[in-house]
């Protein structure tokens, strides 16, 4: 278990996300931090929050209090059955302009998230390699903003396949997937169907690779998508973390890719990269890369053939372990959107340091 507190001063040259007059700020944000991981016989249970009070100076009408939860269990009995319950939840400040279904706005837009999710796992005796995997997701999205009400969705997803296990390297997969949105505001549903090829492979013990490869069908698109996610670590100083996803932006937000815009009925094609390097025994760097591609063909906002939405991010931190338990660092981020709109292009960057304690 863990208890901790973070303090952070950081600036931000465009808070409104516009490329117009200048809007700067200074903002504070203080957060509590908790959580737990522990075993309970077989079952194993962990959980992890973050609550957050955010102050501007200039702009106080955007002061907001978020948060950020995450907790499951990992659960099997005595036979071939096991599974996993997970629910996640995070309050934050909407961007100003990430939609071009709706116009920039200034007002404050709490933006919140809730994803309910599970699987189920059975081991078939005569066929040892082999495993029938079940799932189901519901995720909600909810804004506080009036405005943004067509932008808010219900989505329940669900899966069944067969899991065959190679080796101790290779797992690899087969699954039919069905998902089913609406928004609740106006009524608008979507649903689509997926075949699923997946693939993990334990390269190492310091490698891992994990692929899917689908066959999509829904009411906007037909074709093919998929996400790939790399983690590299050997030891020592170094630990690389990269995934890219051809998807709509609700799961690429899902998949942990920050950069992209979370449509939940586009196709878009999106990168993230980030790299740690331990400098010293107690100085970490850290560089992150992000880029996203979204096609808006057929966009009333974004009108043309060859329309685009283009946006890419850059990440710079320094960490330093003062003491034990005591964390100092600094952050420097930058996002650039080009859209064939102007409207919706800007560019933005936000610095700071925080000091960060924990108790374990």
């Amino acid at each position: 278990w863990y208890l901790g507190a973070s303090l952070g001063h950081y600036y931000t040259d465009n808070v409104f996300r516009t490329n117009g007059a200048s809007n700067s700020d200074r903002l504070t944000s203080l957060s509590l931090l908790a959580g737990a991981d522990t075993r309970l016989g077989r079952q194993r249970v962990h959980a992890d929050a973050r609550f957050n009070d955010t102050r501007y100076q200039d702009n106080s009408r955007l002061d907001n209090r978020g948060y950020n939860i995450d907790a499951g269990l990992d659960w099997e009995t005595a036979g071939n059955l096991s599974g996993t319950v997970d629910y996640t939840t995070a309050r934050t400040l909407a961007d100003f302009n990430s939609n071009t279904g709706i116009g920039p706005t200034t007002e404050r837009n709490l933006q919140t998230d809730r994803s309910l999710g599970g699987s189920i796992r059975l081991g078939l005796p005569n066929l040892s390699p082999f495993t029938v995997e079940g799932t189901f997701t519901r995720r909600e999205r909810d804004y506080s903003l009036a405005l943004w009400d067509s932008q808010e969705y219900r989505q329940n997803m669900s899966s069944l396949g067969l899991l065959y296990n190679a080796s101790s390297a290779w797992r690899f997969g087969v699954a039919g997937r069905y998902t089913k949105g609406r928004v609740p505001t106006n009524g608008f549903e979507w649903d689509r169907k997926d075949i699923d090829l997946t693939a993990l492979w334990r390269a190492t013990g310091s490698s891992s690779l994990n692929a899917r490869l689908s066959r999509s069908t829904s009411d906007s698109f037909t074709g093919v998508t998929g996400a790939l996610s790399w983690t590299w670590a050997p030891g020592g100083r170094w630990s690389l973390n990269t995934k890219l996803s051809r998807d709509t932006g609700v799961e690429a937000y899902y998949l942990g890719i920050n950069n992209g815009l979370a449509d939940f009925n586009r196709v878009q094609t999106a990168l993230q990269s980030q790299l740690s390097y331990r400098l010293t025994g107690k100085v970490t760097a850290t560089a992150g890369l992000g880029v996203t591609r979204l096609s808006r063909n057929g966009d009333i906002a974004l009108p043309g053939a060859g329309a685009k939405d283009n946006s890419k991010q850059y990440s710079l931190g320094l960490a330093w372990e003062a003491l034990r338990n005591v964390t100092v660092g600094c952050s420097y981020t930058r996002l650039d959107r080009d859209t064939s709109n102007v409207l919706y292009s800007y560019n933005a960057y936000t610095a700071g340091c925080y000091v960060q304690g924990m108790i374990r």
